[in-house]
């Protein structure tokens, strides 16, 4: 039986790439688990520890995009490894096909020695690193790209959010027209609007002035 394991470190990241990566393999959506949490270490894996405890069994696979899904510290995701198989579950990672064989080979099929267990953790730790400088890098490029678009639209007259003015005039608009009328029974004097809206005196009349009201 082939289980799919897809994890991303936080809320705010989307699994669904590496969900459709799956279902594009063929994978039944029930069983493919998802997970939302850190690959530091192994601590409230709650997804993970269910499918390792509840779900397979000897003879099984657990699919991932990359073993950098299964965790980020080498030293733990190769004792990982190493536990699954000796329990006869092989793990494939899609990312890193070249090691599938290795895997299988030096770890399913006979017992793991101590030299491919050695050879397992310098492989991990290089690959790891490596994922992980990458990841950086391209961690950097977006944000340089995103500065560099947020450069262009400025240069354009763009502007981004809502600026305290705009907040300002959003609440005139509510209280402005209650100064208007004291016959009104929500009638409000101009110091009263002036403390409702926040803002100065001065940013009050320039803000009647922008309605072209006296």
């Amino acid at each position: 039986m082939k289980y799919y394991y897809a994890r991303v470190s936080s809320e705010s990241q989307n699994l669904d790439r590496q969900v459709e990566y799956f279902k594009e393999l063929g994978a039944n959506p029930r069983t493919i688990f998802q997970e939302k949490k850190s690959g530091k270490n192994f601590e409230n894996r709650e997804v993970w520890n269910e499918l390792l405890t509840e779900w397979i069994k000897e003879g099984d696979t657990i699919v991932v995009k990359n073993l950098d899904r299964i965790g980020r510290n080498a030293k733990e995701v190769r004792e990982c490894l190493i536990d699954l198989a000796q329990k006869g579950v092989t793990v494939e990672s899609l990312d890193q096909a070249y090691l599938n064989d290795f895997l299988r080979e030096n770890l399913i099929d006979k017992e793991a020695d101590s030299l491919a267990e050695a050879m397992l953790n310098v492989m991990l730790d290089t690959m790891l690193q490596v994922d992980l400088l990458r990841a950086e890098w391209e961690r950097k490029e977006l944000r340089k790209r995103q500065l560099e678009g947020i450069e262009r639209a400025l240069a354009k007259g763009v502007k981004f959010g809502r600026t305290k003015n705009d907040e300002f005039r959003q609440k005139f608009n509510e209280v402005y027209p209650l100064t208007r009328d004291k016959d009104n029974p929500n009638y409000l004097p101009v110091k009263d609007a002036i403390k409702a809206i926040g803002c100065s005196k001065a940013m009050f009349y320039k803000l009647i002035d922008e309605k072209g009201q006296k």
